[in-house]
């Protein structure tokens, strides 16, 4: 952090919050006011700590944690106003730069201790209450938006269940006659993704708000990896275990890439399409269950300090629903490994990490280790 004392005039002027005061009052507030710079990473406001001054972001951007809660404020924006509003001046919001950013400070508390500048304290005061009163309509706005999206998400899932839990039954026959539920599986699968789209496009917000975004992929691909392997790692000492220790399943080889095309007859040219068809909708599958669900979930329900577990939670026991026409242990397991990858999308806020988890723990235990032998015995 870097302070300066200089004539800060010329810089208010090209400020909203400052821009409408005279000459006077601007060398006048220069007066209590400072110019500082920060480097990625500065503490500019810490929570519990007392502060006297309001910012005003001259260049760079920073960003504000109040409990689960992130804003990001860039050039122009002003933060630190509860110095106006709280006697005690405890912030209870903590103000990290997030590059290099300089900052106007003004010392709001010399200011209002200094009675010959009333006029110039009722001016400050007049705009900052101005500026959040504009925040707040600002905010009131995204919130309605919020709970019309959140309405038109709850619509569209509750026809879409509706209609799934009519056709429960006769999808449940069909399966049982046909043998196989690809068929329902992949048609459900397409029908949820285009009523996520639907959702996502009427919401008016971004895809990539949705976590639809390829931003930060080596560093989320790197470290989507490295917290897979330890589960592949456990699922080989599961099938080891198992077939170690139980005598029913002593016969079963540790690696079976045969296992999953039982029904079907097992060729290298089965498997590898199989393989391609399996990454191809692990990706789709990410995208409902996360982005789609997940995400609107998150973004749309109401603040509460559990709002990501909830999110989580919510979005995969609707997923898992998705399979129930198959058997109630394969919803099981569609819901079990979600809620993993929901909390590595809840860490990354992108498909691309956990679409590769998915594909991963997919592939090593339906196609190289073979745990669907387990069900048909």
């Amino acid at each position: 952090m870097i302070s300066t004392n200089v004539d800060l005039s010329a810089e208010m002027k090209s400020n909203h919050l400052t821009a409408e005061f005279t000459e006077h009052e601007m060398k006048m507030l220069s007066k209590f006011s400072e110019l500082v710079y920060y480097k990625k990473g500065d503490f500019i406001i810490k929570e519990g700590e007392p502060n006297s001054f309001l910012y005003i972001i001259k260049s760079g951007m920073v960003q504000l944690f109040k409990g689960d809660k992130s804003l990001v404020y860039k050039d122009g924006a002003m933060f630190g106003d509860r110095t106006f509003f709280d006697e005690s001046q405890q912030q209870t919001e903590t103000v990290i730069s997030q590059g290099p950013t300089s900052v106007i400070k003004i010392n709001v508390a010399m200011l209002f201790a200094a009675d010959r500048y009333k006029d110039l304290q009722v001016r400050l005061l007049s705009k900052v209450a101005s500026q959040l009163s504009t925040e707040l309509e600002q905010r009131n706005e995204r919130e309605r938006k919020s709970y019309k999206a959140l309405g038109m998400l709850t619509t569209n899932l509750l026809t879409v269940t509706s209609i799934y839990t009519l056709l429960l039954i006769s999808l449940t026959v069909f399966v049982e006659a046909v043998g196989v539920s690809t068929y329902v599986d992949i048609s459900i699968i397409i029908i949820f993704a285009l009523v996520m789209v639907i959702i996502m496009k009427k919401s008016g917000y971004s895809f990539e708000s949705f976590g639809v975004t390829t931003k930060n992929w080596k560093r989320h691909s790197k470290e989507a990896i490295l917290l897979t392997l330890p589960v592949l790692f456990f699922f080989l000492i599961l099938k080891w275990g198992l077939i170690t220790f139980i005598p029913a399943f002593s016969h079963i080889p540790l690696f079976n890439i045969e296992a999953t095309f039982a029904d079907i007859g097992f060729s290298y040219s089965v498997f590898a399409f199989s393989v391609v068809v399996y990454i191809l909708f692990s990706v789709v599958q990410e995208f409902i269950a996360r982005a789609g669900l997940q995400s609107a979930l998150y973004k749309f329900l109401p603040y509460t300090k559990r709002k990501v577990l909830i999110s989580i939670l919510l979005s995969n026991l609707l997923f898992a629903m998705a399979h129930s026409h198959i058997n109630i242990w394969f919803a099981l397991t569609a819901f079990l490994p979600g809620l993993y990858w929901g909390w590595m999308f809840a860490r990354q806020r992108s498909l691309v990490g956990v679409s590769i988890s998915h594909m991963m723990i997919g592939i090593w235990v339906l196609f190289i280790l073979g745990f669907t032998e387990f069900l048909t015995l």
